[in-house]
């Protein structure tokens, strides 16, 4: 999954409601430009830990074709309100939209699915993978990703951990856990016949 929207995706905690939260001071930091970065990690952290974008906006998914016997393919988060388009690679590699006639999308808000026409003759002899475009998300998501992006934050900051360089990924605190389990979203298949 990748966004590939215009506009830039939002922060879900901005860095005045972080120190609002954690009491922070004015005074207490000199430069925001850290505890913007730690923030950052922080939402991609719990946004791909739930399946749940923080906003709404256009995200591109490709997948290897695998045989063709499958027509239902389920996507890897939720909401999904709409699909844009739908392509496959063509003998050189590129990509080649296809007609969206017949196309649906099934179970936007719970499961959502793509479900090929029956008659679909996409999967031809060279196409190995499949590039599907869709917008995903909500303008309102879950309150439960806010909270635990400033818990995990906090966490971190409080650890004095500094998201820079390389190093082993800081660990998730119990609380940030049981937040993010609430609202996570795991497909329950790949694929199927129909």
């Amino acid at each position: 999954m990748r966004y590939i929207g215009e506009s830039e995706t939002p922060a879900l905690v901005s860095v005045a409601d972080f120190k609002s939260a954690g009491h922070i001071g004015a005074d207490d930091v000199v430069d925001d430009a850290p505890m913007e970065s730690l923030l950052a990690v922080a939402q991609a952290v719990v946004c791909d830990a739930t399946g749940i974008p923080p906003a709404a906006g256009l995200y591109e998914f490709t997948w290897p074709v695998m045989g063709r016997e499958w027509r239902r393919w389920w996507f890897p988060c939720r909401p999904v309100t709409g699909i844009v388009e739908v392509a496959v690679n063509d003998a050189t590699g590129a990509f080649v939209a296809q007609s969206l006639d017949g196309m649906q999308l099934v179970q936007g808000y719970d499961e959502p699915q793509l479900l090929l026409p029956a008659n679909w003759s996409g999967f031809g002899d060279d196409v190995h993978t499949i590039r599907i475009q869709a917008t995903v998300g909500s303008d309102a998501p879950p309150p439960q990703l806010g909270q635990a992006i400033t818990l995990i934050a906090r966490e971190w900051h409080n650890a004095g951990i500094l998201i820079e360089g390389e190093g082993p990924a800081p660990r998730l605190g119990f609380t940030g856990k049981r937040l993010i389990k609430q609202v996570r979203y795991a497909r329950p298949r790949v694929a199927a016949p129909c």
